[in-house]
Protein backbone atom coordinates (compact mmCIF):
# COMPACT_ATOMS: atom_id res chain seq x y z
CA UNK A 1 0.00 0.00 0.00
CA UNK A 2 3.04 2.33 0.78
CA UNK A 3 4.48 1.39 -2.73
CA UNK A 4 1.13 2.35 -3.88
CA UNK A 5 1.15 5.95 -2.17
CA UNK A 6 4.83 6.52 -2.94
CA UNK A 7 4.25 6.08 -7.00
CA UNK A 8 1.15 8.06 -6.57
CA UNK A 9 3.03 11.19 -5.17
CA UNK A 10 6.21 10.15 -8.36
CA UNK A 11 3.12 10.39 -10.50
CA UNK A 12 1.62 13.41 -8.96
CA UNK A 13 5.40 15.66 -8.68
CA UNK A 14 6.28 14.51 -12.39
CA UNK A 15 3.21 15.85 -13.53
CA UNK A 16 2.63 18.90 -11.26
CA UNK A 17 6.33 19.86 -11.83
CA UNK A 18 6.25 19.77 -15.49
CA UNK A 19 3.75 22.60 -15.25
CA UNK A 20 1.38 23.97 -18.13
CA UNK A 21 2.88 23.67 -21.81
CA UNK A 22 4.33 26.37 -24.17
CA UNK A 23 1.95 26.33 -26.93
CA UNK A 24 3.36 27.35 -30.16
CA UNK A 25 1.37 29.02 -32.98
CA UNK A 26 -0.20 25.59 -34.96
CA UNK A 27 -0.13 27.88 -38.53
CA UNK A 28 2.00 29.55 -40.69
CA UNK A 29 1.20 32.87 -42.60
CA UNK A 30 0.27 30.87 -45.46
CA UNK A 31 -2.57 29.02 -44.04
CA UNK A 32 -3.91 31.75 -42.12
CA UNK A 33 -4.27 33.56 -45.27
CA UNK A 34 -7.02 30.90 -46.79
CA UNK A 35 -9.73 31.90 -44.00
CA UNK A 36 -12.43 34.65 -44.56
CA UNK A 37 -12.85 36.96 -41.53
CA UNK A 38 -15.03 38.76 -43.53
CA UNK A 39 -14.27 41.80 -41.55
CA UNK A 40 -13.60 44.18 -45.21
CA UNK A 41 -15.00 42.28 -48.10
CA UNK A 42 -15.75 44.05 -51.46
CA UNK A 43 -19.31 45.74 -51.54
CA UNK A 44 -21.44 45.86 -54.18
CA UNK A 45 -24.31 48.71 -54.39
CA UNK A 46 -27.03 48.01 -56.72
CA UNK A 47 -28.92 51.81 -57.30
CA UNK A 48 -32.58 51.59 -58.25
CA UNK A 49 -34.88 54.37 -58.35
CA UNK A 50 -38.76 54.49 -56.78
CA UNK A 51 -39.89 54.43 -60.28
CA UNK A 52 -38.62 50.77 -61.33
CA UNK A 53 -41.52 48.17 -61.21
CA UNK A 54 -41.09 46.10 -58.01
CA UNK A 55 -40.67 43.13 -60.19
CA UNK A 56 -38.28 44.39 -61.95
CA UNK A 57 -36.37 45.37 -58.98
CA UNK A 58 -37.27 42.13 -57.58
CA UNK A 59 -35.35 40.35 -60.31
CA UNK A 60 -32.70 42.32 -60.31
CA UNK A 61 -31.76 41.85 -56.71
CA UNK A 62 -32.16 37.65 -56.92
CA UNK A 63 -29.96 37.92 -60.41
CA UNK A 64 -27.14 39.32 -58.59
CA UNK A 65 -27.47 37.85 -54.91
CA UNK A 66 -27.49 34.36 -57.05
CA UNK A 67 -24.26 35.57 -58.94
CA UNK A 68 -22.62 36.65 -55.93
CA UNK A 69 -22.73 33.01 -54.42
CA UNK A 70 -19.56 31.90 -52.71
CA UNK A 71 -17.95 35.18 -53.79
CA UNK A 72 -16.31 38.07 -51.13
CA UNK A 73 -18.49 40.89 -52.16
CA UNK A 74 -21.37 41.99 -49.75
CA UNK A 75 -24.15 43.34 -51.81
CA UNK A 76 -26.77 46.35 -50.95
CA UNK A 77 -29.96 47.68 -53.43
CA UNK A 78 -29.87 51.18 -52.80
CA UNK A 79 -33.12 52.96 -53.78
CA UNK A 80 -31.21 56.42 -54.42
CA UNK A 81 -34.75 58.23 -54.26
CA UNK A 82 -36.19 56.95 -50.50
CA UNK A 83 -32.26 56.78 -49.21
CA UNK A 84 -30.72 60.31 -50.40
CA UNK A 85 -28.29 60.46 -47.47
CA UNK A 86 -26.49 56.62 -48.87
CA UNK A 87 -23.21 56.15 -49.05
CA UNK A 88 -23.59 55.11 -52.60
CA UNK A 89 -25.14 58.21 -54.14
CA UNK A 90 -21.39 59.73 -53.72
CA UNK A 91 -19.79 56.83 -55.75
CA UNK A 92 -22.24 57.69 -58.51
CA UNK A 93 -21.56 61.09 -58.62
CA UNK A 94 -17.81 60.62 -58.37
CA UNK A 95 -18.53 58.57 -61.92
CA UNK A 96 -20.77 60.60 -63.24
CA UNK A 97 -23.09 57.73 -63.08
CA UNK A 98 -27.08 59.01 -64.50
CA UNK A 99 -28.54 56.36 -65.91
CA UNK A 100 -29.86 53.67 -63.64
CA UNK A 101 -29.64 50.71 -62.39
CA UNK A 102 -26.25 50.87 -61.82
CA UNK A 103 -23.69 49.04 -59.86
CA UNK A 104 -20.85 50.38 -58.03
CA UNK A 105 -18.11 48.08 -56.85
CA UNK A 106 -16.02 49.39 -53.51
CA UNK A 107 -12.43 47.42 -52.46
CA UNK A 108 -11.74 47.37 -48.67
CA UNK A 109 -8.72 49.56 -49.77
CA UNK A 110 -10.68 52.33 -50.78
CA UNK A 111 -11.47 52.58 -54.54
CA UNK A 112 -14.54 52.13 -56.62
CA UNK A 113 -15.39 50.45 -59.97
CA UNK A 114 -18.73 51.62 -62.12
CA UNK A 115 -20.83 48.65 -63.34
CA UNK A 116 -23.71 50.08 -65.48
CA UNK A 117 -26.64 47.56 -65.49
CA UNK A 118 -28.75 49.45 -67.83
CA UNK A 119 -28.36 47.35 -71.32
CA UNK A 120 -31.68 45.32 -71.99
CA UNK A 121 -29.33 42.60 -74.10
CA UNK A 122 -27.40 41.47 -71.41
CA UNK A 123 -29.08 40.70 -67.45
CA UNK A 124 -27.64 42.03 -64.33
CA UNK A 125 -26.62 38.71 -63.25
CA UNK A 126 -24.09 38.25 -66.31
CA UNK A 127 -22.62 41.86 -66.19
CA UNK A 128 -22.02 41.32 -62.31
CA UNK A 129 -20.55 37.36 -63.02
CA UNK A 130 -18.32 38.56 -65.94
CA UNK A 131 -16.93 41.36 -63.71
CA UNK A 132 -15.84 38.48 -61.11
CA UNK A 133 -14.19 36.28 -63.66
CA UNK A 134 -11.52 36.39 -65.81
CA UNK A 135 -8.34 34.20 -67.36
CA UNK A 136 -5.86 35.94 -64.82
CA UNK A 137 -7.70 35.53 -62.30
CA UNK A 138 -8.87 31.94 -62.70
CA UNK A 139 -5.17 30.66 -62.89
CA UNK A 140 -4.06 32.71 -60.07
CA UNK A 141 -6.81 31.13 -58.00
CA UNK A 142 -6.20 27.83 -59.10
CA UNK A 143 -2.34 28.12 -58.65
CA UNK A 144 -2.20 29.84 -55.11
CA UNK A 145 -4.94 27.05 -54.30
CA UNK A 146 -2.19 24.30 -54.20
CA UNK A 147 1.33 26.23 -53.72
CA UNK A 148 3.08 28.68 -51.68
CA UNK A 149 1.92 31.42 -53.56
CA UNK A 150 2.30 33.31 -56.93
CA UNK A 151 4.31 36.33 -58.22
CA UNK A 152 1.95 37.82 -60.51
CA UNK A 153 4.15 39.75 -63.50
CA UNK A 154 2.41 42.53 -65.47
CA UNK A 155 4.01 42.99 -68.73
CA UNK A 156 4.68 46.62 -69.93
CA UNK A 157 5.40 47.63 -74.17
CA UNK A 158 8.91 46.99 -73.66
CA UNK A 159 9.97 43.34 -74.18
CA UNK A 160 13.83 43.86 -72.48
CA UNK A 161 12.02 45.25 -69.55
CA UNK A 162 9.63 42.54 -69.06
CA UNK A 163 12.27 39.98 -69.53
CA UNK A 164 14.37 41.38 -66.59
CA UNK A 165 11.44 41.34 -64.70
CA UNK A 166 10.39 37.46 -64.93
CA UNK A 167 14.11 36.72 -64.61
CA UNK A 168 13.91 38.52 -60.58
CA UNK A 169 10.68 36.89 -60.15
CA UNK A 170 11.55 33.22 -61.47
CA UNK A 171 14.68 33.68 -59.02
CA UNK A 172 13.19 35.03 -56.22
CA UNK A 173 9.90 31.89 -56.13
CA UNK A 174 13.20 29.33 -56.54
CA UNK A 175 15.10 30.90 -53.78
CA UNK A 176 12.34 30.82 -51.39
CA UNK A 177 11.26 27.31 -52.22
CA UNK A 178 14.87 26.41 -52.18
CA UNK A 179 14.69 27.05 -48.57
CA UNK A 180 10.86 25.63 -47.48
CA UNK A 181 12.65 22.36 -45.82
CA UNK A 182 14.01 25.04 -43.08
CA UNK A 183 10.63 26.91 -42.55
CA UNK A 184 8.65 26.11 -39.53
CA UNK A 185 6.35 24.39 -41.27
CA UNK A 186 6.56 22.24 -44.64
CA UNK A 187 4.60 23.72 -47.82
CA UNK A 188 4.24 20.87 -50.37
CA UNK A 189 4.87 23.28 -53.47
CA UNK A 190 6.95 26.33 -53.98
CA UNK A 191 5.98 29.68 -55.31
CA UNK A 192 4.95 30.00 -59.05
CA UNK A 193 5.38 32.57 -61.45
CA UNK A 194 1.97 33.84 -63.86
CA UNK A 195 2.59 35.94 -66.38
CA UNK A 196 -0.13 39.04 -67.67
CA UNK A 197 1.29 39.26 -71.10
CA UNK A 198 1.42 42.83 -72.37
CA UNK A 199 -1.86 42.41 -75.12
CA UNK A 200 -4.15 40.77 -72.35
CA UNK A 201 -3.46 43.85 -70.11
CA UNK A 202 -7.05 45.59 -71.37
CA UNK A 203 -9.13 42.62 -70.76
CA UNK A 204 -8.18 42.19 -67.22
CA UNK A 205 -9.44 45.95 -65.84
CA UNK A 206 -10.70 44.70 -62.87
CA UNK A 207 -7.84 42.70 -61.56
CA UNK A 208 -5.51 45.68 -61.94
CA UNK A 209 -8.55 47.93 -60.25
CA UNK A 210 -8.31 45.65 -57.63
CA UNK A 211 -4.22 46.09 -57.45
CA UNK A 212 -5.04 50.09 -57.68
CA UNK A 213 -3.81 50.07 -61.10
CA UNK A 214 -5.49 51.21 -64.57
CA UNK A 215 -4.66 49.40 -68.15
CA UNK A 216 -3.38 52.48 -68.93
CA UNK A 217 -1.13 52.70 -66.04
CA UNK A 218 0.94 49.51 -67.07
CA UNK A 219 3.82 51.87 -69.34
CA UNK A 220 6.19 49.21 -67.67
CA UNK A 221 6.42 46.13 -66.13
CA UNK A 222 4.47 45.83 -62.39
CA UNK A 223 4.30 42.55 -60.07
CA UNK A 224 2.53 41.81 -57.69
CA UNK A 225 2.51 38.74 -54.97
CA UNK A 226 -0.30 36.97 -53.91
CA UNK A 227 -1.36 34.10 -51.66
CA UNK A 228 -4.11 31.84 -49.62
CA UNK A 229 -7.31 33.17 -50.90
CA UNK A 230 -6.13 35.34 -53.71
CA UNK A 231 -4.30 37.80 -51.55
CA UNK A 232 -2.34 40.00 -52.12
CA UNK A 233 0.50 40.89 -50.01
CA UNK A 234 2.91 43.57 -50.05
CA UNK A 235 3.13 46.49 -52.80
CA UNK A 236 2.66 46.43 -56.37
CA UNK A 237 6.21 46.84 -57.45
CA UNK A 238 6.69 48.83 -60.88
CA UNK A 239 9.96 48.81 -63.06
CA UNK A 240 12.98 48.81 -60.97
CA UNK A 241 11.54 47.68 -57.61
CA UNK A 242 11.12 44.44 -58.92
CA UNK A 243 14.57 42.81 -57.76
CA UNK A 244 14.61 39.26 -56.11
CA UNK A 245 15.41 40.65 -52.92
CA UNK A 246 12.23 43.08 -52.56
CA UNK A 247 10.16 39.89 -54.14
CA UNK A 248 12.00 37.44 -51.74
CA UNK A 249 11.61 39.93 -48.71
CA UNK A 250 7.66 39.63 -49.37
CA UNK A 251 7.70 36.09 -50.07
CA UNK A 252 9.45 35.18 -46.95
CA UNK A 253 6.58 36.48 -44.86
CA UNK A 254 4.31 33.64 -46.06
CA UNK A 255 5.93 30.73 -45.05
CA UNK A 256 6.56 32.15 -41.85
CA UNK A 257 5.09 31.30 -38.40
CA UNK A 258 2.15 33.71 -37.56
CA UNK A 259 3.19 34.18 -34.21
CA UNK A 260 7.23 34.97 -34.99
CA UNK A 261 6.87 38.19 -34.43
CA UNK A 262 5.60 39.74 -37.65
CA UNK A 263 3.48 42.35 -38.06
CA UNK A 264 -0.08 40.66 -37.97
CA UNK A 265 -1.37 43.25 -40.35
CA UNK A 266 -0.10 40.80 -42.97
CA UNK A 267 -1.54 38.24 -42.29
CA UNK A 268 -4.74 39.18 -44.03
CA UNK A 269 -4.15 40.99 -47.33
CA UNK A 270 -6.62 42.23 -49.38
CA UNK A 271 -8.20 39.41 -51.66
CA UNK A 272 -8.89 40.17 -55.40
CA UNK A 273 -12.67 40.11 -55.76
CA UNK A 274 -13.69 36.66 -57.27
CA UNK A 275 -15.78 33.30 -56.54
CA UNK A 276 -13.83 30.78 -53.96
CA UNK A 277 -15.79 27.72 -54.59
CA UNK A 278 -16.35 24.06 -52.82
CA UNK A 279 -14.24 22.45 -55.59
CA UNK A 280 -11.33 24.91 -54.81
CA UNK A 281 -12.19 24.82 -51.17
CA UNK A 282 -11.41 20.69 -50.98
CA UNK A 283 -8.23 21.43 -53.04
CA UNK A 284 -6.79 23.62 -50.58
CA UNK A 285 -7.83 21.08 -47.77
CA UNK A 286 -6.42 18.34 -49.71
CA UNK A 287 -2.72 20.52 -50.18
CA UNK A 288 -2.95 21.95 -46.00
CA UNK A 289 -4.10 18.71 -44.81
CA UNK A 290 -6.91 20.42 -42.84
CA UNK A 291 -9.79 22.67 -43.69
CA UNK A 292 -8.91 25.94 -43.08
CA UNK A 293 -12.75 26.46 -43.14
CA UNK A 294 -13.58 24.35 -40.16
CA UNK A 295 -15.01 26.30 -37.59
CA UNK A 296 -12.85 25.28 -34.60
CA UNK A 297 -9.78 26.14 -36.73
CA UNK A 298 -11.42 29.44 -38.31
CA UNK A 299 -12.01 30.60 -34.59
CA UNK A 300 -8.40 29.48 -33.69
CA UNK A 301 -6.91 31.48 -36.60
CA UNK A 302 -9.46 34.75 -35.67
CA UNK A 303 -7.88 34.30 -32.34
CA UNK A 304 -4.50 34.45 -33.57
CA UNK A 305 -5.55 37.71 -36.16
CA UNK A 306 -7.22 39.57 -33.21
CA UNK A 307 -4.29 39.76 -30.95
CA UNK A 308 -2.16 40.98 -33.14
CA UNK A 309 -4.59 43.45 -34.44
CA UNK A 310 -5.18 44.70 -30.95
CA UNK A 311 -8.54 43.09 -30.99
CA UNK A 312 -10.15 44.81 -33.42
CA UNK A 313 -10.00 45.84 -36.74
CA UNK A 314 -9.45 49.72 -37.80
CA UNK A 315 -13.06 50.71 -39.86
CA UNK A 316 -12.29 51.65 -43.15
CA UNK A 317 -8.64 51.05 -43.11
CA UNK A 318 -7.86 46.91 -43.20
CA UNK A 319 -5.55 46.53 -40.15
CA UNK A 320 -4.84 49.77 -39.27
CA UNK A 321 -2.16 50.07 -42.42
CA UNK A 322 -0.40 53.42 -43.03
CA UNK A 323 0.79 54.77 -46.08
CA UNK A 324 4.34 54.60 -46.29
CA UNK A 325 6.23 55.78 -49.56
CA UNK A 326 8.50 52.73 -51.41
CA UNK A 327 11.77 53.45 -51.97
CA UNK A 328 13.94 52.37 -55.45
CA UNK A 329 16.14 51.10 -54.26
CA UNK A 330 15.86 47.67 -52.19
CA UNK A 331 18.04 47.95 -49.60
CA UNK A 332 15.91 51.30 -48.77
CA UNK A 333 12.39 49.08 -48.71
CA UNK A 334 10.65 51.24 -45.81
CA UNK A 335 9.26 49.30 -42.50
CA UNK A 336 5.56 48.94 -41.58
CA UNK A 337 4.79 51.03 -38.63
CA UNK A 338 2.35 52.65 -36.64
CA UNK A 339 -1.26 52.94 -36.70
CA UNK A 340 -3.99 53.96 -39.26
CA UNK A 341 -3.64 56.82 -41.08
CA UNK A 342 -5.22 59.98 -40.94
CA UNK A 343 -5.79 60.53 -44.65
CA UNK A 344 -8.69 59.05 -46.25
CA UNK A 345 -6.28 57.94 -49.42
CA UNK A 346 -3.98 55.40 -47.43
CA UNK A 347 -3.88 52.12 -48.77
CA UNK A 348 -2.84 48.86 -47.03
CA UNK A 349 -0.24 48.21 -50.01
CA UNK A 350 2.59 51.13 -49.63
CA UNK A 351 5.04 49.19 -48.16
CA UNK A 352 7.79 46.41 -48.23
CA UNK A 353 7.71 44.80 -44.75
CA UNK A 354 10.70 44.32 -42.62
CA UNK A 355 10.87 40.39 -41.72
CA UNK A 356 12.24 39.47 -38.19
CA UNK A 357 15.24 37.35 -38.36
CA UNK A 358 13.37 34.35 -36.87
CA UNK A 359 10.94 34.68 -39.91
CA UNK A 360 13.50 34.11 -42.44
CA UNK A 361 14.93 30.25 -43.04
CA UNK A 362 18.54 29.46 -42.71
CA UNK A 363 20.53 26.20 -42.81
CA UNK A 364 19.33 24.34 -39.67
CA UNK A 365 23.25 24.70 -37.98
CA UNK A 366 22.26 28.62 -38.06
CA UNK A 367 19.02 28.86 -37.00
CA UNK A 368 18.64 31.39 -34.15
CA UNK A 369 16.97 30.73 -31.01
CA UNK A 370 13.08 31.91 -31.23
CA UNK A 371 10.88 32.21 -27.78
CA UNK A 372 8.12 30.10 -28.50
CA UNK A 373 4.90 32.14 -28.18
CA UNK A 374 2.51 31.36 -25.23
CA UNK A 375 -0.94 31.68 -26.35
CA UNK A 376 -3.26 34.39 -24.87
CA UNK A 377 -6.62 33.21 -22.56
CA UNK A 378 -8.27 34.02 -25.74
CA UNK A 379 -7.59 30.47 -27.16
CA UNK A 380 -8.88 27.59 -24.96
CA UNK A 381 -5.83 26.29 -25.20
CA UNK A 382 -4.04 27.48 -22.12
CA UNK A 383 -7.26 27.45 -20.01
CA UNK A 384 -7.01 23.49 -20.46
CA UNK A 385 -3.35 23.82 -19.36
CA UNK A 386 -4.11 25.78 -16.77
CA UNK A 387 -6.82 23.28 -15.21
CA UNK A 388 -3.88 20.24 -15.87
CA UNK A 389 -1.46 21.92 -13.99
CA UNK A 390 -4.13 23.43 -11.08
CA UNK A 391 -4.90 19.01 -10.91
CA UNK A 392 -1.46 18.20 -10.70
CA UNK A 393 -1.00 20.17 -7.62
CA UNK A 394 -3.67 18.41 -5.93
CA UNK A 395 -2.76 15.04 -6.93
CA UNK A 396 0.49 16.67 -5.54
CA UNK A 397 -1.12 17.44 -2.49
CA UNK A 398 -3.11 14.47 -1.88
CA UNK A 399 0.18 12.33 -2.30
CA UNK A 400 1.49 14.20 0.33
CA UNK A 401 -1.22 14.01 2.86
CA UNK A 402 -1.42 10.08 2.15
CA UNK A 403 2.28 9.54 2.63
CA UNK A 404 2.39 11.56 6.22
CA UNK A 405 -0.65 9.95 7.26
CA UNK A 406 1.05 6.58 6.35
CA UNK A 407 3.85 7.18 8.39
CA UNK A 408 1.45 8.44 11.20
CA UNK A 409 0.33 5.07 11.55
Amino acid sequence: MRRLHLILLTAGLAVGFAGPPAWACRYNVLEVGFIDLEIEPYRLFGCVTSQMAPESVSTLRGEIETALVETNVRFELVDVDRDSDHAALAYLAQHGIEELPAAVLVSPDGQSLPIALSDPSVSPGQVISATLVSNARLEILSKVAECYGIILVIEGPDETANALARDAAQAAADQVTAQMEFMPKPIAKGPQVVTLEFESVASEKVLLWSLGAEPADINEPHAAILYGRGRWIGPLFRGEQITKENLERVLFVIGADCECGLDHRWLQGTMLPARWGAERQATVAKTLGFDPESPMVKMEMLSIVRRGMGGAAVPGIPFGYREIEVSDQPADATEIIGEAPEAAEATPHEAVPKIPESAVPVRQSEMPSVPIDVVEPSSPLPVVAWALGLVSVGVVAAGIIVVLAAKRR
